[in-house]
């Protein structure tokens, strides 16, 4: 059980993604660098890397018979790490979240007053329904929604596109429109790429009803597609409503071009290729997005 091991299994790179990506939500309302705002965005950032990991740890102790197939060399199905230390790391890492969001909340109301923590609160426990929702059994539907095909892949991405939101309401602006909007955008194309991704482990998804298998390879590309056209118009929105300056489209340029460059691949079966065609869009548009809101604030 070595750090790798520990690593591969909280998947690091996407648990720092998302610590940054409330970094980023803080840039894009413009509010990162009020005084008073580092503390509440560390914080958060905190809550939401554990949570990922301990989400994600509790994701391959859902998974280690199909990742027997799938991906044979993670931790559990190789038996690097066992099944009940990894649910101790689950637990750990979800209650340092709550932890968190407690400390969240206490800070807020020494400092602030007025309920300046209820966004953030909201926020979480929408991350948890999520959750629940999408590893367990029962409420709040039968079957989870990892199962369920499309409900899951909407269940993933939704977690990227609340940490937005989250990011923002780190610096009171979680009910402003702009966040919103981006975390549409990222809801559009992490669906796509949940999509795409469930095309690649069709052999594998012995347990799970994926949409590919409902429909088929070919049209669960067709709508891969279309949400990623669905994530470019989302793009161009806010700067259409003038919630960001127009002329600092061009900034979205690299996310918009790139996104139109998962079609060919799509069309191809190229799976993995428009997989991380997908994934560099959304990081390029985050960045995009925080470059505008850098830009506005400053002006």
């Amino acid at each position: 059980m070595g750090a790798k091991d520990w690593w591969t299994l909280a998947r690091g790179v996407n648990v720092v993604m998302g610590a940054v990506t409330v970094g980023v939500g803080a840039l894009i309302v413009g509010a990162a660098g009020e005084t008073g705002n580092s503390l509440t965005i560390a914080l958060h950032a905190i809550s939401v890397a554990t949570f990922m990991a301990g989400w994600n740890a509790l994701n391959d102790l859902k998974d280690i018979v199909p990742d027997k197939v799938n991906r044979p060399d993670r931790p559990l199905p190789s038996g690097a790490i066992s099944e009940g230390a990894a649910k101790n790391f689950s637990m750990a890492m979800m209650s340092i979240s709550a932890l968190s969001l407690a400390i969240i909340v206490w800070h807020a109301e020494r400092q602030v007053g007025e309920a300046e923590w209820m966004d953030s609160v909201a926020i979480w426990l929408l991350a948890l329904f999520l959750m629940v929702a999408y590893e367990f059994d029962g409420m709040p539907s039968k079957v989870c929604w990892k199962r369920r095909g499309f409900l899951g892949n909407l269940a993933v991405s939704g977690l990227i596109a609340v940490v937005i939101v989250f990011g923002a309401a780190s610096v009171g602006h979680g009910t402003d429109p702009l966040p919103w909007l981006v975390a549409v955008c990222a809801l559009m194309i992490g669906t796509a790429r949940e999509i795409v991704k469930d095309v690649e482990d069709l052999a594998g998804d012995t347990d799970r009803e994926t949409l590919p298998k409902k429909i088929g390879p070919n049209p669960a590309r067709t709508l891969a597609w279309i949400l990623s056209l669905l994530g470019f118009i989302a793009m161009a929105l806010p700067f259409g409503f003038e919630l960001l300056p127009k002329g600092l489209i061009i900034v979205m340029l690299p996310a918009m071009l790139t996104l139109l460059a998962t079609k060919p691949p799509l069309a191809k079966g190229e799976d993995t290729k428009a997989s991380q065609l997908l994934k560099r869009s959304l990081m390029l548009g985050l960045a995009g997005f925080t470059v505008s809101g850098i830009y506005a604030s400053l002006g």
